[in-house]
């Protein structure tokens, strides 16, 4: 008896088993990308001084005295940073980063933020309001704009950086 030898049936499926393929490689790389954005930019990390903060745009925001500093990253630029500094260093920063020389005045007769204004837009900090709590805006010539709520009896600091 004489045997036939038949090469197998073609898959009609074999386009829809590439994109199969294709499709499981680029989830693969997808996830290890989100992952490595999350561990550099979702992740608080937290130093005992300034001069520990790696990202320069974060260091160069933060005053020189400040300590406990937790740095909470932003894709692609933006931070919030919580530290804690004395009201006077923290002045003396807002004099020396954010006034030019011949308009310079001193930030110590800031006058606090109103009660309605902090539980309106900073009750998420979990602080209690109180008079000595001051908020300090600034805005930069590139469409930045840094927030900062300092609690004058902690000496707690918020630092809200955006850029645009």
């Amino acid at each position: 008896m004489h045997e036939e030898t038949h090469a197998p049936p073609e898959s009609k499926h074999t386009v829809l088993g590439c994109f199969l393929q294709a499709l499981g490689a680029g989830a693969i790389v997808v996830t290890i990308c989100a992952g490595a954005l999350y561990l550099y930019f979702g992740v608080d990390a937290h130093y005992d001084q300034r001069d520990d903060v790696g990202p320069d745009r974060g260091r160069a925001l933060i005053p020189p005295g400040a300590t406990d500093i937790t740095l909470d990253r932003h894709f692609p630029i933006d931070h919030e940073a919580w530290f804690t500094v004395d009201e006077g260093e923290l002045n003396d920063y807002f004099d020396a980063h954010y006034r030019r020389a011949e308009d310079r005045a001193s930030y110590l007769d800031k006058k606090p933020i109103s009660r309605e204004r902090f539980e309106e837009h900073y009750s998420f900090l979990g602080w209690e309001w109180h008079e000595g709590i001051r908020a300090y805006h600034f805005s930069a010539r590139n469409g930045g704009g840094q927030t900062y709520i300092h609690d004058s009896a902690t000496g707690r600091t918020y630092h809200d950086s955006a850029y645009w």
